[in-house]
């Protein structure tokens, strides 16, 4: 064998990563928004009442699309036609 056949054709991307080695803010965001949707609807959950809960399930919500809407329109943005 030679050397070129020992390189290593695919090197995994980390945690946050677009590719290896590129961060992605994006993806960061969006795992923000994800634990804050979590934590908001946990609050809802246990301490609202009426119409606190109303508006603890808007924010919720809120949180939830910002976590999932954004990094779906980049991949339909970054699609190539």
């Amino acid at each position: 064998m030679t050397e070129i056949d020992d390189e290593i054709i695919y090197e995994p991307k980390g945690f946050l990563e677009e590719e290896p080695g590129r961060k992605s803010s994006m993806r960061a965001m969006s795992f923000i928004a994800l634990l804050a949707s979590v934590m908001f609807g946990l609050m809802t959950l246990m301490y609202a009442a009426g119409e606190a809960q109303q508006t603890g399930l808007f924010i919720t919500f809120g949180f939830l699309l910002a976590a999932f809407a954004p990094k779906a329109l980049q991949k339909f943005a970054e699609t190539k036609i």
